[in-house]
């Protein structure tokens, strides 16, 4: 059972949405965190009423759209909420666990896994259960398309973040040289006005 049903969170969003409570207000009075409470808006705000629905079922989701997901994240300085946002998750921390597989397993973290009890064979007692394995091997052809897409990826991001690093020292250069200016004009305009 979902923690908070959809009544209790539309009641809430809508009492918000009225402009006659904030979000401190409505976290004391229900005892959630406001991180929640901004989610919940944010999902009712790009989503509507599905937004706060629990999703009944699981999606899975590409090694392609995840790799993407997290590269997306890193090479850009949007927060875990607008990536969801602009990828159509209504859950950020999905984002925040596939980045956690990545850097703990590689590719393999993000493979598709199978859940619940190994299957065992009914009505035959005397042989013991086989398992099945945890994570799904990937062939060759396939393993070797995801590396190359990560070096892609990877130079794309290193270029991206020298870009950055450009940007960032122009624009302190640019700051740096409008104060000089101002520095020179400030005691050119005192000797004028004597």
């Amino acid at each position: 059972m979902a923690k908070y049903s959809y009544e209790l969170k539309k009641k809430i969003v809508e009492e918000y949405l009225c402009g006659k409570t904030s979000y401190q207000a409505l976290a004391m009075k229900y005892q959630i965190e406001k991180s929640v409470l901004r989610l919940w808006i944010s999902n009712y705000k790009n989503y509507g009423d599905e937004g706060l629905m629990r999703s009944r079922n699981n999606r899975e989701y590409s090694v392609e759209f995840k790799l993407e997901a997290i590269t997306r994240y890193e090479t850009s300085e949007c927060s875990y909420r607008q990536l969801a946002l602009e990828l159509g998750l209504t859950n950020p921390s999905m984002i925040v666990n596939w980045r956690r597989q990545y850097r703990e397993k590689g590719i393999e973290g993000l493979l598709p896994h199978k859940r619940g009890r190994p299957v065992t064979k009914k009505n035959d007692h005397n042989q013991p259960p086989k398992t099945v394995k945890k994570s799904e091997s990937i062939d060759a052809s396939t393993r070797e398309a995801l590396e190359n897409r990560i070096k892609e990826l990877e130079t794309e991001n290193r270029k991206l973040t020298i870009q950055k690093m450009f940007w960032e020292q122009l624009r302190s250069l640019e700051k740096e040289e409008a104060m000089n200016k101002r520095r020179r004009l400030s005691p050119n305009s005192e000797n004028n006005s004597n």
